[in-house]
């Protein structure tokens, strides 16, 4: 906590004016001590989850526990606590699997995630307690809106100020081009990816395909189509990289890019986008391959191990920050 208040109090003496952007998990760890203080207030029988897709064929499992819907409409203390815990310190509150408020898939414990379902949450009074805790907090909020969305949760979120979440790779049009960045939207934080995708080289060379191939998410036939699909989406995106005036000149001879080159030509492209806020990630910026997290793995994948290639103190790392501190200059982006 003094780490955390020491670091804000850095950001406002630097002129940050977000400063730290926290993250608020989607459940906890059912043997920690969120669950054992409020035994009452949690589903201890399930899992949060999420229903098979085309990302994940088998579904998920992610060994968290959320809490027990009927349970908060009693009491919203535990609730509330959560929330004021992590807005202490911030500037802003990124939401991890924010559709989780209106409705989380859980998978009972013991049982694979296509046993799962969902459970409906108090959508209203949850988004009313963020709304006023962080007016109180003066903490702005991002939700992770990523995955099976319902519809309208997204103008829900719109009309009450909330930015949403655009992940360079899912920002598509219909005919799956990427969307080009004067129609990102408004309001939102413009990224590559998340802790849970792979990183943009990683994308770019397709590991993340190998790795689920590996830890068995895909057969070998849904990995060759997924490669395949890949390359697809490299060449759109270096479509959509040249329309905006960044282009990628080693694709001209059918050679791959540098990753230097890419990293830049793609924050470029971030930078100039229509959404309010934009993030970029260390893992982009060192070109690191291997992403930090595989959903739906336990062991069969180092999840939260890899470390970054460069120590924090390395002036390699200092230079990389430096480097997309004057890109976002040279874009416009302050």
């Amino acid at each position: 906590d003094r780490q955390l208040g020491q670091a804000a109090a850095d950001a406002r003496r630097a002129g940050l004016n977000i400063g730290i952007m926290r993250d608020l998990a989607l459940g906890v760890s059912p043997d920690g001590a969120d669950a054992w203080m409020h035994q009452q207030a949690f589903a201890n029988g399930l899992r949060c989850g999420a229903p098979p897709d085309h990302f994940h064929p088998h579904g998920q499992e992610w060994g968290v526990v959320t809490f027990n819907p009927l349970a908060l409409r009693r009491d919203y203390s535990p609730f509330v606590a959560m929330v004021r815990a992590n807005m202490r310190h911030a500037g802003g509150l990124r939401i991890d699997h924010i559709v989780g408020l209106q409705r989380q898939f859980v998978v009972p414990l013991g049982e694979p995630p296509g046993n799962g379902g969902y459970l409906n949450f108090p959508r209203e009074e949850l988004f009313a307690i963020l709304a006023l805790e962080s007016r109180r907090g003066s903490c702005l909020l991002l939700g992770e809106d990523l995955g099976t969305v319902p519809e309208g949760f997204r103008e829900h979120m719109r009309a009450r100020a909330m930015l949403s979440c655009a992940v360079l790779y899912f920002e598509r049009e219909g005919d799956s081009r990427f969307r080009s960045r004067g129609d990102y939207p408004a309001q939102s934080i413009a990224t590559v990816a998340t802790h849970d995708l792979p990183t943009l080289v990683g994308y770019w060379e397709g590991r993340d395909i190998t790795v689920r191939r590996r830890v068995g998410i895909f057969s070998a036939t849904e990995a060759e189509q997924a490669q395949q699909n890949r390359l697809d989406d490299c060449r759109r995106l270096g479509e959509a990289l040249a329309s905006a005036g960044f282009p990628l000149p080693a694709l001209a001879d059918g050679t791959q890019p540098a990753p230097a080159e890419l990293v830049d030509a793609v924050h470029c492209f971030l930078a100039t986008s229509s959404a309010r806020l934009f993030l970029a990630q260390l893992d982009d910026l060192l070109g690191e391959v291997d992403q930090i997290n595989v959903p739906g793995t336990v062991d069969t994948y180092p999840n939260w191990r890899r470390k970054l290639s460069l120590d924090v103190e390395a002036p390699a790392l200092a230079n990389a920050i430096a480097r997309l501190a004057r890109l976002c200059r040279e874009q416009g982006r302050g």
